[in-house]
């Protein structure tokens, strides 16, 4: 979980340590459809999931995130 975590700050040009597993994603910002676009690719690039813009639909925090990847 811990180098998901790093790996989604990096994305999304945040501080080390900002985002927590409980992290709601209304919380952050920066999360707004360019940052989907990029999810969607780190997800592909770093963790081989092809994980679909419906499933984000229902994630709330960093963990379900994490979850659509298999780094729970």
């Amino acid at each position: 979980m811990k180098e998901f975590i790093q790996n989604l700050e990096n994305m999304l040009d945040l501080p080390a340590g900002e985002l927590q597993a409980d992290t709601r994603l209304t919380d952050i910002n920066s999360w707004d459809s360019m940052a989907i676009v990029g999810f969607l690719a780190l997800a592909d690039r770093k963790y081989g999931k092809a994980v679909s813009p419906a499933a984000i639909k229902n994630t709330k925090t960093i963990s379900d995130l994490a979850a659509l990847v298999g780094q729970s």
